[in-house]
């Protein structure tokens, strides 16, 4: 089987709470599953200077 994977990146703005601005991750995850993709984790991408997590990619796969 092979895999086709899609990312889609997250501001959090640094702190504890997601940046209102940015559409909620359970909005994104439920519009990929509608569309046949897989959620299948996040990985941060971009680290404050006090080591808090600025932004995410969330992963999605689907088979091809």
């Amino acid at each position: 089987m092979q895999y086709q994977y899609e990312y889609v990146t997250i501001r959090t703005g640094g702190g504890f709470w997601m940046n209102n601005q940015e559409c909620s991750h359970r909005a994104i995850i439920d519009e990929h599953a509608a569309r046949g993709w897989r959620y299948i984790g996040y990985v941060p991408t971009e680290f404050t200077g006090n080591g808090g997590v600025k932004a995410i990619d969330l992963i999605f796969e689907k088979q091809v």
